[in-house]
């Protein structure tokens, strides 16, 4: 967010989740051995291979050692941090069923839909919400409109290996845990 009168530029909990996320996808690039840009970083591999290492760089719990208040310089209150993490679970469910529900209407779109069918996009995500979401769909919800990610975002038929990347990147996470986040032979 841009500063607000006198006040500074600052990141929520969420801006610095992302800057994490995004450094994931920076080291598969800057750590690349591949010369031939094409298939270098994050070109030319799974998708899941490149949400894995960005999903796990969300993991990293540094918040507590990066986290000063602006004007005071005092750490942030580990009550504070306590219910932060807490809160980080509340509704995972809802939001698993949403990332599945994502993933299965780009399958069925692109795997089959019918264009110019009897069933347009929308009866296919209003039959696959009936089925991954709590709450009805608004009769007036297009935001199919906007998925960019299923249509010009490049996962077309892959959005799935978000889900199946946050699995991957779990397991590769609790590796590091076992050992001992601190261990410097990890």
């Amino acid at each position: 967010m841009p500063p607000v009168g006198d006040k500074p530029s600052l990141m929520t909990f969420l801006d610095v989740e992302t800057v994490f996320h995004e450094f994931g996808h920076a080291l598969q690039h800057m750590l690349t051995k591949q010369d031939e840009g094409l298939v270098a970083g994050i070109r030319g591999i799974e998708w899941d291979a490149v949400e894995l290492p960005s999903q796990f760089m969300e993991n990293w719990d540094t918040l507590m050692s990066i986290a000063k208040h602006y004007e005071t310089g005092e750490t942030f209150p580990e009550e504070i941090y306590q219910k932060l993490l807490a809160a980080r679970n509340f509704r995972v469910g809802t939001l698993s069923l949403r990332q599945l529900k994502f993933a299965t209407v780009d399958l069925e779109l692109h795997s089959k839909y019918v264009p110019g069918g009897s069933k347009s996009i929308y009866d296919v995500e209003r039959r696959v919400s009936e089925k991954t979401q709590v709450l009805p769909l608004l009769e007036e919800d297009r935001f199919l409109c906007g998925f960019s990610h299923i249509f010009a975002g490049g996962y077309a038929v892959g959005y799935y290996s978000y889900k199946w990347a946050e699995v991957l990147s779990a397991d590769a996470f609790s590796a590091f845990e076992d050992t001992g986040l601190n261990d410097d032979k990890v």
